[in-house]
């Protein structure tokens, strides 16, 4: 068995594994999505290959993360998969160790994922990483907003950049989403990428469901009266008693809308490659002085 990085002649055979392995196609689109990001690396897209015959595959996807205020060269592993006839003989053991290598050779130092508790600590991870955090808002306290959304486009980019750092840059594991379009579109067709503008300014984004107004997937704003400005006009397009936003303690958005709850959960897990700021952050939480980390999933998750 031989483990390499993908070429462009293996994409049928990884697409067949995760097929095979799963029993859906989901993540062998998530794969091919992930291939049209501008940071994607083919060498941290490993296959085993027996006998010229591809029979698992690991993906590990390039990311920026914020840990204690830093930014920090991360890795995400998944999805990762191996046909059954080859299961349980180490092969995805031997996947993991060569993608950790490669990542950190090339200065990445942290390797985070969401998987199953009991298998991942094996290779060192640990549990409990980081978890989701929400906060919930009545519609009935929001203010009357005439804010209109409009569709993100190419130029809106470095703002929403800005933005993002501006509104979740202390939040621990936020993920930076990236500099081209396709990372701030989604390629769901029922999930729409909103702008919300003041005047020439970008003053929100948000991600969502069409026929889920209520509780999008990410909520970006410029400062606390633009928070309840996009908020306002999320309530507008629904009748429910309150919006469940992504808000996080160490966002922007906690202070208009008070406290957020986060709910770490034993698949959300990391490892730390190379000295980072991982173990200091591991510490605080043990200590009860930070709160867990929260991770926004990037679009290619929406599918």
């Amino acid at each position: 068995m031989i483990i390499r990085p993908e070429t462009a002649d293996d994409y049928a055979a990884i697409a067949d594994v995760h097929a095979h392995a799963f029993g859906r196609a989901a993540e062998a689109i998530f794969v091919d999505l992930h291939r049209h990001r501008s940071a994607f690396d083919p060498e941290l897209s490993l296959v085993a290959e027996v006998d010229g015959d591809v029979i698992g595959h690991a993906l590990f996807s390039p990311r920026t993360i914020r840990l204690m205020d830093a930014d920090v060269h991360a890795v995400s592993l998944g999805p990762i998969a191996v046909l059954t006839a080859y299961q349980r003989q180490g092969l995805g053991g031997a996947l993991i160790a060569e993608g950790h290598r490669v990542a950190a050779a090339k200065g990445c130092t942290v390797c985070y994922l969401v998987g199953h508790s009991t298998y991942y600590p094996r290779f060192g991870y640990r549990t409990h990483a980081y978890g989701t955090a929400t906060v919930t808002v009545p519609t009935a306290e929001l203010p009357e907003s005439d804010l209109e959304a409009t569709p993100v486009t190419y130029e809106d980019i470095p703002a929403l950049r800005d933005l993002w750092r501006a509104h979740d840059g202390a939040v621990d594991f936020a993920i930076d989403p990236g500099t081209s379009l396709m990372d701030w579109i989604s390629p769901h067709p029922a999930i729409r990428s909103l702008a919300f503008r003041e005047g020439d300014s970008i003053i929100g984004y948000v991600r969502r469901r069409e026929d889920r107004p209520t509780d999008p997937a990410c909520f970006l704003a410029r400062d606390a009266g633009s928070a309840r400005a996009v908020a306002g006009a999320l309530a507008r397009e629904t009748t429910a008693a309150a919006l469940t936003l992504p808000i996080h303690p160490r966002t922007l958005s906690a202070v208009p809308f008070g406290p957020a709850r986060v709910e770490p959960f034993a698949a959300a897990m990391a490892i730390e490659l190379a000295p980072s700021p991982l173990g200091e952050y591991f510490a605080r939480i043990d200590a009860g002085t930070r709160p867990h980390g929260r991770v926004i999933r990037p679009v290619e998750f929406d599918l």
